[in-house]
């Protein structure tokens, strides 16, 4: 399924190599921004891909290099 969220794309797919659910973030011009580990349900992959977008925002606004916080 793909959705966007706060202006960037995400897709979560079930993924049979890792054998759960994983997310990808996407900017709206295409650019990769992360790919997720594996979740065991959906659901919990939709609410780890749009903390990570909330996250990801956060920093930029902040003005820093890295975006882990």
């Amino acid at each position: 399924m793909i959705e966007q969220y706060r202006g960037y794309e995400i897709k979560v797919y079930w993924s049979n190599i890792d054998l759960g659910y994983v997310f990808c973030v996407f900017s709206m011009d295409g650019e990769g921004i992360m790919e997720s580990g594996t979740y065991f349900y959906e659901e919990n992959a939709w609410m780890g891909a749009k903390e990570t977008v909330d996250r990801y925002i956060e920093v930029k606004e902040r003005g820093l290099d890295r975006w882990t916080i």
